[in-house]
């Protein structure tokens, strides 16, 4: 009896590499996404926290110098949290884009995985009725033998 065999083994196996370069970005994607947001969060801390510094200013300096550096520090901060906020914001699409990918290539794989699931079966039935096809032969040869003896 022949072994089995699949065809498509080397496409199977391009497609199995695939899926692990795309998850391998997809994990790149998501410490990427991570790190966006904990810089958002951090700029969004001190924008709050620079406009707390301005509100907490003592009535007795708060010149028309020292306003104009507290409001230069709130306006500088507020920049460096909106660019924090437009990487995090590019970070999550990457992110999706990302998944979707890996999920695309999970679903090749298995479609050719399940294409060889059935080859395997239909090859496993194939070699049942061949095994069952040379006993019944055999079966029959021994009948014929009996009668013929007997």
């Amino acid at each position: 009896m022949k072994n089995f065999s699949f065809r498509l083994e080397r496409v199977l196996q391009l497609r199995l590499a695939a899926e692990q370069a795309q998850a391998r970005r997809l994990g790149e994607a998501r410490r990427e996404e991570a790190e966006a947001r904990l810089f958002s969060e951090a700029g969004a801390a001190r924008v709050a926290e620079a406009i707390a510094q301005v509100a907490a200013t003592p009535a007795a300096l708060r010149t028309a110098g020292t306003l104009s550096n507290l409001i230069l520090t709130v306006e500088a901060a507020r920049a460096r949290a909106a660019e924090s906020a437009r990487a995090h914001a590019e970070a999550v699409a990457r992110l999706e884009v990302e998944i979707n990918g890996f999920e695309e290539a999970r679903q090749a794989r298995r479609a050719v995985e399940r294409l060889k699931e059935r080859r395997l079966e239909s090859w496993e039935r194939d070699m049942e009725r061949a095994e069952q096809s040379v006993m019944d032969e055999v079966a029959s040869r021994q009948v014929r033998r009996q009668r013929a003896a007997g």
